[in-house]
């Protein structure tokens, strides 16, 4: 078969790498290796300059769209200008990719005769693409489409405390919606994930398909009993709220001042703590928060090549994975698969990998309390037990996500849906009317939106936001000891000054 990815987070990209570029890195490269012919479009920029690449011998090749630069051969070269400038000024900027991949895509699909397409769920790569096919443009040969579910911008605000109510929000939200309810098919990692998106959007039961991730070539790290004695307790992945690390944090810091002698670790790429706020960041409230005498025990680090992450986790004795909310996150694959114990939360995917007290240890809820408490019972298990749980989480997390294994079943669900043939793509979603973009539609929403933020007062709009804030902190004991702990910061800053 012909396959075709489209995501904008395939590396190297813009920004740092989650879940998804990892995923779509590593089935490109797996569904190449068996044989298929793979195209993928991602993001072109200063980073990765070329605007095509091959490899695995000819069957993956990689093409880059710019987002503020027509595609070369465009029949409108200045129209297409002025949608691009008019995109990238918009609320949403990331949508400009989605129209330029949905270009690409429609000149792929008839020249190298595609036969099935994959996107993501995120920033919705594959929108313009459904809605012109909805409207009859694009090309006259129709592969089914499908969409891989990750985390949807909502879910990401709902977990950072973000407000689910500001123009990028909403105009993300539509995109997403949109693209999987007129997606042919649904893919998710997790039960949890696709049971949470068939109640939100009202599907059967049963109607997502699920299928884990791929483990990639993620090595088998060796440690010594030293390690499993005195290693570190690491955390990988972005600086994040939703990673739960304004929790876990302050419950290493209550079991640290209790048990001297153990060294937190964290790895990852820093984010604002408030959305679109470079003012603040979670890696400095979170070194705000250690106290003075335990500053040596916590050491807060970048992003780092694979190599030195094997490395940095070979070094550690548990890995930490203390979500608010998750799908199946690939540190907790990568930990698992390189011999390492996780402590988890049961908030999402991580239940499905991780089994209490046999590959290492799930928290009652991801509260500063419950994570103290299972950080003390993991310290109670013996250097050797550890080191039996860390074997067993490997070889757990590898018979989970095999690649064969998983590749197979990649191949089977796209065949059957080939064989299917698209269905909901070939129409618009149920109460929708898609419109092609024009650079005036496109101003003409940015400025109904700055009316509707002139049309409220300051004082007014102040009073929204606290009002906001402090119902969605009293609305679970998460954002309560979230919202408590921000407070207590803020306040402790205007003292200080």
């Amino acid at each position: 078969m012909i396959h075709l990815l489209i995501s904008r987070e395939y590396p190297p990209c813009t920004y740092p790498m989650g879940g998804i570029g990892a995923y779509v890195r590593r089935i490109a490269r797996l569904l190449a290796e068996r044989g298929e012919t793979v195209h993928v479009i991602a993001e072109r920029w200063q980073g990765a300059p070329l605007a095509r690449e091959v490899l695995v011998d000819g069957r993956l090749t990689v093409h880059r769209v710019w987002t503020s630069r027509p595609i070369g051969d465009s029949r409108t070269p200045h129209a297409d200008a002025d949608l691009l400038e008019a995109m990238a000024a918009s609320p949403f900027p990331a949508q400009a990719f989605s129209w330029q991949a949905a270009m690409l895509a429609e000149r792929l699909v008839e020249s190298e005769r595609v036969d099935v397409i994959e996107a993501q769920d995120y920033e919705a790569p594959l929108y313009y693409f459904l809605v012109r096919r909805a409207l009859g443009a694009g090309p006259s040969r129709r592969p089914p489409c499908f969409v891989h579910l990750h985390t949807t911008h909502e879910q990401v605000c709902r977990a950072n405390g973000w407000s689910i109510d500001t123009p990028q929000a909403r105009l993300m939200k539509t995109h997403e919606d949109d693209a999987i309810r007129a997606a042919d098919a649904l893919l998710a990692p997790s039960r949890f994930l696709a049971r949470e998106t068939e109640r939100s959007g009202g599907l059967p039961t049963g109607s997502i398909v699920t299928m884990p991730y791929p483990i990639g070539d993620v090595p088998l790290v060796e440690r010594t009993i030293d390690t499993w004695t005195t290693g570190t307790i690491c955390f990988v992945g972005r600086y994040e709220a939703r990673k739960g690390l304004l929790e876990w944090v302050p419950a290493a810091i209550d079991v640290a001042s209790r048990r001297p002698g153990l060294r937190f670790e964290f790895i990852g790429a820093d984010t604002p703590l408030a959305e679109n706020d470079a003012g603040s960041s979670v890696r400095s409230t979170l070194q705000s928060l250690v106290p003075a005498h335990l500053r040596r025990a916590f050491v807060f680090s970048g992003p780092v090549d694979q190599p030195l992450l094997w490395r940095r986790l070979g070094a550690a004795r548990i890995a930490v994975v203390p979500s608010r909310w998750e799908n199946f996150p690939n540190t907790c694959v990568e930990a698992m698969c390189s011999g390492l114990p996780v402590l988890a939360t049961p908030n999402g995917g991580m239940a499905e990998m991780v089994q209490d007290g046999v590959t290492g240890w799930v928290a009652s809820s991801n509260t500063p309390a419950d994570l103290a408490l299972t950080l003390a019972r993991a310290l109670t298990t013996t250097p050797d037990a550890v080191a039996e749980m860390g074997r067993r989480a490997s070889e757990s997390i590898r018979a989970q996500c095999d690649n064969a294994r998983t590749v197979d079943a990649q191949l089977e669900f796209r065949r059957a849906l080939v064989r299917r043939g698209p269905g909901r793509s070939m129409a618009a979603p149920a109460g929708t009317r898609p419109t092609l973009p024009t650079p005036d539609s496109i101003a003409t929403g940015l400025a109904d939106e700055a009316a509707t933020k002139r049309s409220g007062s300051p004082r007014w709009t102040m009073i929204r936001r606290v009002a906001r804030s402090a119902r969605q902190a009293l609305s679970s004991p998460v954002y309560t000891a979230n919202w408590l702990l921000w407070q207590g910061w803020r306040f402790l800053r205007r003292v200080r000054r």
